[in-house]
C-alpha cells in the first residue's frame, strides 16, 4: 500500500500525461512504471480528471471575481464622477458575468442582394 502522499504525486503525473498523451499510452506507462493493476490506473486517470475539473472551476470563479472587483470599481469611480448611465451599465455587465441577468439574443439576419435586375421588354 502506497502513502497518500506517494498517490497524490501519480495522480499529479498523470493529470499532466493526461494533457498531451492517449489514455492507452498512459495506462501502459502507469502498469510499466508503478507495477500496478489496470484498474487502478484507470482509478488514477478519474481522480487526475477530478483534479482538473477543481482546478478549471476554481480558475473560472477566480476570473470572474476579478472582473466583478473590476467592474466595481470602475462603477464607483462613475458614481463618483456623477455619470450615472455609465454606472448602470456597468451594473448590468457585472450583472451578466454573476449569471442573474439574461443574455443578449442575437438574431440572424440576411442580406439579399440583387446583381442585376431585369426590366420588362429587356432581354
Amino acid at each position: 500500500m502506497i502513502s497518500q502522499v506517494e498517490m497524490e504525486k501519480r495522480v499529479y503525473q498523470v493529470s499532466l500525461l493526461l494533457r498531451r498523451k492517449p489514455t492507452s499510452f498512459i495506462i501502459e506507462y502507469m502498469i510499466k512504471t508503478w507495477g500496478i493493476e489496470r484498474a487502478q490506473a484507470y482509478r488514477y486517470i478519474r481522480l487526475a480528471r477530478k483534479e482538473w475539473k477543481k482546478y478549471f472551476e476554481k480558475l473560472k470563479g477566480d476570473g470572474i471575481a476579478y472582473h466583478v472587483t473590476q467592474n466595481r470599481d470602475l462603477k464607483d469611480k462613475a458614481m463618483t464622477d456623477g455619470d450615472y448611465k455609465l454606472a448602470f451599465d456597468i451594473a448590468k455587465e457585472e450583472a451578466k458575468l454573476m449569471g442573474v441577468y439574461p443574455a443578449e439574443k442575437h438574431e440572424e439576419t440576411r442580406i439579399i442582394k440583387v446583381l442585376k435586375k431585369k426590366e420588362e421588354g429587356e432581354e
